[in-house]
């Protein structure tokens, strides 16, 4: 009996082992853990070795040689005398002008006003825009002279060739000659020889002094124009001013100037010969009409003064510093 007793607890403990339990719950998920601290950036690497430069490309085939503005000089330019030039530029019909001698001698019949290039485009060639600013036409009430132009002839020279230089002189396309009431340019292709031509185109290029060499010119003011003043029209021009005569030229070689050159007519002081339809002595012109002088001086007066009595633009500085003390050369 004892014996099954021990039998009967054993079987009973081996069933207890052979069966398996059930599983527990599933535990809760767990927090995700702290981020790991960021290495430090490792250290640089050295550069490479520069590589050796590329062989240089193959030389381009040179362009054609340029022509010099203007271009080729014309024969009949380098002939021209550009003196001669400019006294046709005051007078073309004149001889000083290589002209035939007045007016007269050619087929016209207004006044001289409107044939000579001056009127048009002042002694200094800057039309309204310097010493011709304040000066009439027949748009403004002078009917005896043209219109001032607008155009700049010193840039004209320096934008043109000798070719279209000499086109805009002789302008065949231009009004005709005796035409009293229309400013545009004339045709003197009718009138001017070849010779003359060119002489006048030398003379732009080459002869024409600059006009702030020799003085200071100040134009204040609207440019010329009518307005209502009291009631009534009214020309109102503006005021020019002329100063610093003869610049930084040299009085007494001017003075010495004037005795060789000019003391003969005009006498020591300048008042023998009244200028200006008797008005002015020549020190007294001078300082009124420096733009008007030094053309004059360098390229005649009419059949009374030759041209080319004094043609350097020192030498007429130097004139023009003597002529500006009243004392040496007074009024008349």
């Amino acid at each position: 009996m004892r014996t099954m007793g021990l039998l009967v607890v054993s079987l009973m403990l081996g069933a207890c082992a052979g069966a398996d339990g059930a599983a527990g719950a599933k535990g809760d998920k767990g927090d995700p853990g702290t981020a790991g601290v960021q290495g430090e950036p490792g250290a640089k690497g050295d550069p490479g070795a520069k590589g050796d430069p590329g062989a240089p490309g193959a030389k381009g085939d040179s362009g054609d040689a340029g022509v010099d503005w203007p271009g080729p000089v014309p024969a009949a330019y380098a002939a021209a005398d550009g003196i001669k030039g400019g006294a046709a530029f005051s007078e073309w019909f004149s001889k000083n002008g290589a002209g035939k001698g007045a007016l007269a001698d050619y087929s016209v019949t207004t006044g001289s006003e409107f044939v000579r290039c001056k009127s048009c485009h002042a002694w200094d060639g800057l039309g309204t825009a310097a010493s011709y600013a304040n000066r009439t036409g027949i748009s403004t009430g002078a009917a005896t002279r043209p219109d001032v132009s607008d155009a700049n002839l010193r840039v004209a020279v320096k934008s043109s060739t000798y070719q279209e230089l000499y086109d805009r002189v002789t302008a065949p396309w231009g009004r005709p000659i005796n035409a009293t009431s229309d400013s545009r340019h004339p045709d003197f292709s009718k009138l001017l020889t070849p010779e003359q031509t060119w002489n006048i185109v030398k003379f732009m290029r080459e002869e024409w002094v600059q006009p702030n060499e020799l003085y200071d010119l100040q134009v204040s003011g609207a440019p010329m124009h009518y307005e209502v003043v009291a009631g009534a029209w009214t020309l109102v021009k503006p005021t020019l001013t002329f100063t610093n005569i003869g610049k930084d030229g040299d009085a007494a070689a001017g003075k010495t100037l004037h005795v060789s050159k000019c003391q003969s007519c005009h006498g020591a002081d300048g008042k023998t010969v009244l200028l200006e339809s008797g008005t002015m002595s020549l020190g007294q012109f001078v300082r009124a009409k420096p733009h008007e002088s030094w053309f004059k001086i360098k390229f005649g007066q009419g059949t009374v003064m030759a041209p080319g009595l004094v043609s350097a633009t020192a030498d007429l500085k130097n004139l023009y510093k003597a002529y500006a003390s009243v004392t040496d050369f007074p009024d008349k």
